[in-house]
């Protein structure tokens, strides 16, 4: 009994201590596997296993290793909306591009995700539809285009987000972020030519925030440029440092406010297709920063309210000391117009912060006023938009160096003759900072979405800008988005009277336009409930020439009213008090600054400009012979769509044109030009140039006179005055200047040359700007600011917002419009006058056999050679 208990403790045991060993071998079984599992490696491990890799977190993770850059992008963001922009952070050359500046628009775009690649697409926003089914097609027929498309290297983790190298796409030579913008200073009337070197290229920096990430990227290349003479640049080393933002566009997007022609904006649009028998209609909108106040029934109570978002301008850190103070006071003058219609610190300036570890201004977060040391002499105010709705989520302004040079040479020429204290080489610190301050007030208006308004000055009366009274009120102009710098219409001893020599602060259009733009329509509940009340606005103030919106005539000149540089509503009258301040000016040049001005560099430097002065004047005046006033017109409104500039006045600036052929001897100042290097005789050319600007008048007289009607001035009445003016000396029998032989030897040869020709049939080029307007002579600009690559002000402005180049036909497939279009297509009514040229040409040859032995010998033979060349031509 005791052995069988014995035997059953033992197998008991036995039992106890086999099982014991089964469960633990099991256990280490799977510990062992668990183990095995727990030590595998991921493609994410893989991936950053045992290198060095700076990473950052943000919108999207950003990785930097070994050269190469790769984003952790998170899934819950594909095919959301988003921008990519690049920024210029460093340059060998700011001739091509300056420190802050972003060489194009932005790329809308969005990412994709098809199997295991991730597309970096282009979205297309240039269509919409309020009908559902319309607008599911839409889609479908504007799917995002990809640009570039990635291979997911992994998952994250946690498998929220895929990881891509982005490398190959930062380190490109993609010409839409490029650092070579095709409006470079330097590039003006010349060619690039670039080869990219990819393999010396570098990844520099990576950066990520809540919104928007950046990844700076070193681009090398090997640089020429040249135009059709010479090389300026001959395969020279280039590097540009460029950060490129990838910014997060609102889940919410803002209420677009409709645009109207009327008012000069900014815009974007796109082309809507109805579903009410309409077809398919252009729709365009302001571009404007989403103004909304804190307080929004306080706000109806009249009370003024901060916004939401208030505009801030970081003033960088780099400029001048004595600038600063004068560029905050150009950026906060607008909160004059904000209050005006209640919002209170509604655009500020700072100072680039010091103490904040996020601050940077190339993160598209901030809005920068840049400084750039550039022999460049102007300024610009461009600004980054959501392309769905017009919002502007990022602006800058850029101040090249040389603007200095600039403003203070208006500022003498401009102002010198009736205003002592700008006499001088170098201004005082207070006048220069006025100068920046309207500079920088001027570029944050566009800044704001305000175009240039080149009618504001022209609705002011000319003798008025003589007053005291009215000057010290309104300044020069009606809108400092004008071109009207300082009062040269102010003659000597007008500015101890009292007379204001400059610009408003703000001007009563740029209150009119802010509170157009801005002003919030509480009981609009879309877009389109918002036009009664902004048409109202516009068409109360139609009848009123200080509301006017005068269009920058950037590829044609036409109206006469709207030209840059410009003051008062008589060309004729302005120009003449112009002409005497410069005279004026030439006669006392060496008695204002000979002590100062050894090397006579400043003199003629102030010459040459006097020379860019007198040109813009007579280009004033030559526009109103066969000008035509044009407005942008809705039904209602009580300005006509377009007019003939009136007979009298056509008449007027001809004669005055006429007569300045007379006076150029002014402009040969032998106390000046002795002291100078030797040049051409401006005179000279500037009468050849005169007088050929006036034969291309014929076109746009018969088209004036075409919309004039009755009483018009014709190219019959234009071509009397002409001969008259140049045959008048022989008729009186005198002997002839070299100028009056001259000027009979061109018209003997155009007139010839029209006899028999069709000289008014349609010419694509019949008005174009660059066609018709006096030039100044090359080699002055060879020793101009124009030498250091400057573009000149009537061009930049076409591009002071880059908008307008790439928004104002994208909705309506390149096409313009009336009202948004930059184009004019205009051309002379054919009016057959051959045979008067015929009789002009008859009566020449009679009234030269008459007068044939009157004048000195010089005339006389002067006279035999006109008879030999009419009479040949009558034999053909």
């Amino acid at each position: 009994m005791k052995l069988k208990t014995i035997l059953c403790v033992a197998a008991g045991l036995f039992f106890m201590q086999a099982t014991s060993v089964t469960y633990a071998g099991e256990r280490k079984k799977k510990e062992s596997k668990k183990e095995s599992v727990e030590k595998k490696e991921t493609a994410y491990d893989k991936l950053f296993k045992e290198k060095k890799c700076e990473t950052v977190k943000g919108m999207v993770t950003i990785h930097k290793m070994d050269g190469k850059v790769y984003f952790e992008f998170p899934l819950n963001l594909l095919n959301k909306d988003m921008l990519l922009g690049s920024t210029i952070t460093k340059i060998t050359n700011n001739g091509f591009g300056s420190v802050g500046e972003k060489p194009y628009d932005p790329l809308h775009i969005t990412f994709t995700k098809l199997d295991s690649t991730i597309n970096l697409c282009l979205v297309n926003t240039n269509y919409t539809s309020n009908d559902k089914k319309i607008k599911e097609r839409i889609a479908e027929s504007t799917t995002p285009a990809v640009m570039k498309a990635f291979k997911i290297e992994a998952y994250s983790p946690d498998s929220t987000a895929v990881v891509f190298d982005v490398t190959d796409y930062f380190l490109s030579d993609d010409d839409n972020i490029s650092p070579f913008s095709a409006y470079a200073p330097i590039l003006y009337r010349r060619r690039l030519d670039k080869v990219f070197k990819r393999e010396d290229s570098q990844i520099t920096k990576i950066k990520a925030y809540a919104d928007n990430i950046s990844v700076g990227s070193a681009l090398n290349y090997e640089i020429s440029v040249n135009d059709e003479r010479y090389y300026y640049i001959y395969k020279a080393p280039f590097t540009a440092e460029m950060t490129r933002s990838l910014i997060l566009l609102p889940e919410e997007p803002m209420r677009p406010r409709y645009a109207d022609p009327r008012i000069g904006i900014f815009i974007g649009g796109m082309s809507e297709f109805t579903s009410d028998g309409s077809g398919v209609q252009p729709l365009y909108f302001a571009n404007r920063w989403r103004l909304e106040p804190k307080d929004v029934e306080a706000y109806k109570r009249g009370e003024l309210v901060e916004p939401v978002k208030p505009i801030v301008f970081y003033v960088d850190n780099t400029f001048p000391e004595a600038w600063v103070k004068y560029i905050k006071e150009g950026v906060e003058q607008w909160q004059a117009a904000f209050e005006a219609i209640g919002f209170k610190n509604a655009i500020v300036a700072k100072d680039f912060p010091t103490d904040d570890p996020e601050f940077d201004p190339d993160n598209l977060k901030y809005s920068c006023v840049r400084y750039s040391p550039s022999w460049t002499a102007n300024a610009m105010g461009p600004s980054w938009t959501d392309p769905r709705t017009g919002e502007i989520l990022n602006a800058s302004v850029y101040l090249y160096h040389n603007l200095i040079e600039l403003v203070q040479n208006w500022r003498f020429i401009q102002g010198g003759p009736a205003d002592p204290s700008v006499r001088k080489k170098v201004l005082g610190e207070k006048t220069l900072g006025d100068c920046i301050h309207y500079v920088v007030a001027h570029e944050i208006g566009h800044c704001l979405s305000l175009m240039h308004n080149m009618g504001s000055s022209s609705a002011i009366p000319v003798d008025s800008l003589r007053s005291p009274s009215f000057t010290q009120k309104y300044g020069t102009t009606y809108s400092i988005m004008d071109y009207a710098r300082n009062n040269y219409v102010a003659q000597p001893g007008d500015a101890a009277r009292g007379v204001k020599m400059t610009p408003p602060d703000l001007g009563v259009y740029d209150m009119y336009a802010i509170h157009w733009l801005y002003t919030p329509i509480f009981d609009a509940a879309t877009p389109k409930d918002e036009v009664p009340t902004l048409d109202k606005w516009i068409t109360e103030k139609s009848n009123d020439p200080v509301f006017r919106y005068g269009k920058q005539q950037i590829y044609y000149r036409i109206d006469p009213s709207s030209m840059e540089e410009d003051l008062g509503d008589d060309a004729v009258k302005a120009a003449t008090y112009g002409v005497n301040n410069l005279k004026y000016l030439l006669s006392h040049l060496n008695e204002w600054v000979g002590e100062d001005d050894k090397d006579f560099r400043f003199r003629e430097n102030i010459y040459n400009e006097v020379i860019y002065q007198y040109v813009r004047y007579i280009n004033h005046v030559i526009f109103n012979i066969g000008g035509v006033y044009l407005n942008e017109r809705y039904a209602g409104d009580a300005r006509p769509s377009y007019q003939s500039v009136e007979t009298e006045k056509q008449k007027r600036a001809t004669r005055f044109m006429l007569d300045q052929l007379k006076d150029l001897s002014w402009l040969d100042n032998e106390e000046l030009l002795k002291n100078f290097e030797l040049r051409s005789r401006i005179t000279s050319d500037l009468e050849d140039m005169i007088l050929d600007g006036l034969m291309k008048r014929f076109g746009p007289v018969a088209m004036s006179a075409d919309k004039a009607g009755k009483g018009a001035y014709t190219q019959r009445d234009y071509m009397k005055d002409l001969m008259d003016f140049v045959w008048n000396p022989t008729r009186q029998g005198r002997s002839l200047t070299d100028l009056e032989k001259k000027l009979q030897l061109n018209m003997t040869s155009f007139t010839i040359g029209n006899t028999g020709i069709n000289m008014n049939r349609a010419n694509p080029l019949a008005f174009s700007a660059e066609n018709l307007m006096i030039q100044v002579p090359e080699y002055v600009k060879a020793k101009s600011r124009e030498m250091y690559g400057e573009i000149p002000e009537h061009w930049m402005g076409m591009f002071t917002n880059r908008e307008v180049a790439g928004h104002t036909g994208s909705c309506c497939q390149g096409e313009d419009v009336q009202g948004f279009g930059w184009h004019l297509s205009v051309t002379p009514p054919y009016e057959p006058l051959e045979h008067l040229y015929f009789e002009y040409l008859q009566n020449t040859l009679a009234l030269l056999k008459s007068k044939a032995n009157t004048g000195n010998s010089d005339t006389r033979q002067h006279y035999r050679l006109l008879i030999y060349k009419i009479e040949q031509a009558l034999k053909k």
